[in-house]
């Protein structure tokens, strides 16, 4: 048994412990368990069908356990209302990355259990730290526009909260076994076995009428589609819950140690229809006159990381009409990246071409011409929360009052992993960079929900929201500041019910957000360039920098929404559509930075508008027919770029009127399904339009339109002598279509060619 798995086993053996000893205010009655099992965990961050004037849609544990096999949390979402996603290696298991209205994950408010899971630094949700996470999920919601998540960072394009719940009163154990293989065009005559996950669940069921008890322990590998872009992660969950009279707490530990080759660089687009070509991972390319030159990864070139989730949360209904909320938690992260550092070539202090790397190390360095060097970047990260909820319900609705406080702390390193030419006697510990990245953030928020009419239903909610960037202890630059934000955010809707069957609301929001930390400074790229983006002052040859005057500015936006809905026993049907006002939105500028992640910068004016449909509809007993499409248009309304200084006079390129990088006009997606008692197969097609991948309108620099066709099957066993198996079968692109699912500037990312998976579980 590793150590990890030691210390995991041993944690989880002191969260129980602890359940035993929370205070109970009453003795456990028969309505307890009933209790239980009341959505309380998610109404203060979820909306509600004909209740809530929001734009949203859920996923329940049944579609869940049915579509869900291995892939990460953006593959499945990208089947709903304006979603798409992508993965690094291709394949949709290692680095993934969900957009919803063309919004990349760092514009959407990311929960679980309404917890906040966005990294307070820099925005990012990295879905690998959760691993295999829905298969102990109960509910997936997806609210589109300004919705109303209050919890963590502003919801400016959408937000997702992921509720775990996976306690049954009924006792069982599962064993698990999900195996992928990937055909490729380059050998027809092989199938290689590509991924393979392996998990074990248990559940308790109710314990001594007062406690219930969840376990699952897993591993998941991939070898990626592209070359070298390997992936393996330990997966665990374990849940404690005990329930008394009106009351339930609940202990939630996840997470799972991972380790993967790195894969980041988008690649030509006419590699595309190469069969080879489209497999390589690249640590770097450029086109000249004499064509391609090609940089390949490394094989020293990987990561690792660990981070647990650690959730206390408390449930107390104070009364009939009062229900108050608690939830603590603590996540502790640790890791490393080890990456090429032959690319830094100049030293951008004095502007003398010599080894970089060389000078940051300090004058043992010097006159040293160093080669072949790994740099590893390592992060620390220390996140501790408080997220709380009143609820009193009244005779004409609900009012609501919360609170939140997170603190984050995150240390950032870098030292030279390896390097031919190192001098005798050197530091293999030494640090070339490092400082501290510190957020604190707190908000409060009120919404009432009224009932105007029997069916005609008022929302109204406001939120104050103060978070404060600060960076310490910086050794490369020594630099040291704070920056801090305060943000208002409004909200109003109207749910009006027409019948029991049409409903129809209206909403209005306005949203704001802070940019990035790296922003304002990267402070770990300063040591081959980077400063921080501030008013300066340069008078007499110093640089003096107002750390109270940042140049990149909060977005904001001022959103509304119009909706109507359909609903009866065969069919439900939705339509919307969206007006999305921004000032100063953060926008791609098709460039991005070493690690492929796209560069932002504030635009002063740009629209969004569209509309969206999706629907259900029952044929026969058996056929069922889902889908979506969404429509929009994208555009800068005010935005221009720096093209040169020349003379002491800056010319600029205007481009409002353009498209936005990023944003396809179209998406929709079908599901065909016939279903069994104990069996089911769908056809699953997915089509995304093309958009640009810069903001100047260059035809070379556009993502084109792709359609995909997947297949899935499950079957069920009834139980013999106790004991359920359950067989599943999938085909992802039916098709082998060859087809970019997105990209960055010039470069794209390949998905994988046709691939299979079987899985079989076991159940008693």
């Amino acid at each position: 048994m590793t150590a990890h798995y030691r210390s995991t086993l041993t944690a989880a053996a002191g969260v129980l412990l602890l359940l035993t000893t929370v205070p109970l205010f009453a003795q456990q009655e028969e309505d307890s368990v009933k209790y239980l099992f009341d959505p309380v965990l998610v109404t203060g961050t979820t909306a509600k069908e004909r209740e809530t004037p929001v734009t949203f849609t859920n996923l329940h544990k049944g579609t869940i356990e049915q579509r869900y096999s291995m892939q990460d949390v953006p593959v499945m979402l990208a089947e709903l209302p304006s979603m798409i996603s992508y993965s690094d290696g291709g394949n949709g298991v290692g680095y993934n990355y969900v957009f919803l209205r063309g919004f990349d994950q760092r514009r959407l408010s990311i929960m679980v259990n309404g917890i906040p899971q966005n990294d307070p630094e820099d925005h990012n949700v990295y879905w690998i730290d959760f691993p295999d996470l829905l298969a102990s999920s109960s509910n997936v919601q997806v609210q589109r526009g300004a919705g109303s998540a209050f919890y963590g960072p502003p919801a400016i394009g959408g937000s997702v909260n992921i509720i775990t719940n996976p306690f049954t009163p009924k006792p069982y154990m599962k064993l698990e076994a999900m195996f992928g293989f990937q055909s490729y065009r380059l050998d027809t005559t092989q199938l290689p076995m590509s991924m393979k996950k392996l998990s074990a669940t248990f559940n308790s069921g109710i314990v001594g009428e007062k406690y219930m008890f969840y376990g699952r322990l897993g591993k998941i590998q991939s070898n990626g589609y592209r070359s070298h872009s390997s992936f393996e992660a330990g997966s665990y969950y374990f849940g404690a819950l005990r329930f008394d009279k009106n009351m339930t707490t609940r202990i939630h530990l996840f997470g799972g140690p991972i380790k993967d080759e790195l894969v980041y660089t988008g690649l030509p687009k006419e590699f595309n229809g190469d069969k080879l070509l489209r497999l390589l991972n690249l640590s770097y390319w450029y086109k000249d006159s004499s064509g391609y030159t090609l940089g390949l990864r490394r094989p020293q070139e990987k990561e690792e990381f660990n981070q647990p989730h650690y959730e206390i949360i408390h449930e107390w209904k104070v009364s009939p009409s009062e229900h108050l909320h608690n939830t603590l938690f603590y996540y502790d992260s640790h890791g490393y990246f080890d990456f090429d550092g032959t690319w830094v070539g100049k030293n951008f202090d004095t502007g003398v071409d010599s080894d970089t790397l060389a000078f940051a190390m300090g004058p043992y360095f010097s006159g040293r011409n160093l080669e072949n060097e790994i740099i590893r970047a390592g992060v620390d990260l220390v996140q501790w929360g408080w997220l709380s909820r009143y609820e009193l319900q009244h005779d004409r609705g609900e009012l609501t009052i919360g609170a939140e406080y997170r603190h984050h702390w995150g240390s950032h390193w870098g030292k030279l992993q390896y390097a031919e030419g190192l001098p005798a006697g050197y530091d293999p510990d030494s640090r070339f960079y490092q400082y501290d990245g510190i957020k604190h953030m707190a908000s409060v928020y009120v919404t009432e929900r009224f009932a105007l009419q029997e069916e005609m239903t008022l929302m109204a909610n406001v939120q104050l929201a103060y978070n404060e960037y600060q960076i310490r202890n910086e050794k490369f630059r020594g630099h040291s500041f704070s920056v801090p934000y305060l943000f208002v955010n409004p909200r109003l809707g109207l749910n009006y019910n027409l019948t029991e069957e049409w409903n129809t609301y209206v909403s209005f929001g306005y949203t704001s957000r802070e940019p990035r930390l790296r922003n304002l400074y990267a402070a770990e790229d300063a040591y081959f360039g980077a400063l921080p983006a501030f008013a300066a002052d340069t008078s007499g040859g110093v640089t003096r920098y107002d750390f109270s005057k940042p140049i990149a500015q909060p977005e904001q936006l001022l959103n509304l929404e119009l909706g109507a809905g359909y609903k009866e026993r065969t069919l439900q049907l939705n339509a919307n559509v969206y007006w999305m006002e921004f000032t100063d939105e953060l926008v791609k500028s098709g460039q991005v930075d070493i690690f492929g992640n796209p560069v932002y910068g504030n635009a002063p004016r740009t629209r969004h508008f569209g509309a969206e449909f999706d629907g259900t509809v029952q044929l026969w007993d058996n056929l069922i027919i889902s889908g979506n499409a969404s429509f929009s248009v994208n555009t800068i309304v005010e935005f221009s770029t720096v093209d040169s200084v020349s003379g002491g006079i800056t010319y600029r390129t205007a481009l409002d009127g353009n498209p936005i990088a990023g944003f396809p006009g179209v998406t929709a997606n079908l599901r065909v399904t016939w279903q069994e008692e104990s069996a089911s197969a769908s056809f699953v097609l997915k089509h995304v339009g093309s958009f640009y991948t810069d903001n100047f309108q260059n035809t070379a620099n556009r993502n084109d339109a792709w359609t995909v066709l997947n297949y899935e099957s499950v079957v069920s066993f009834t139980e013999i002598d106790g004991v359920e198996i359950g067989l599943r079968g999938e085909v992802r692109n039916v098709l082998n279509t060859l087809y970019m699912q997105t990209g960055e500037g010039n470069a794209f990312f390949p998905a994988a060619e046709r691939n299979y998976l079987a899985g079989i579980t076991v159940q008693w």
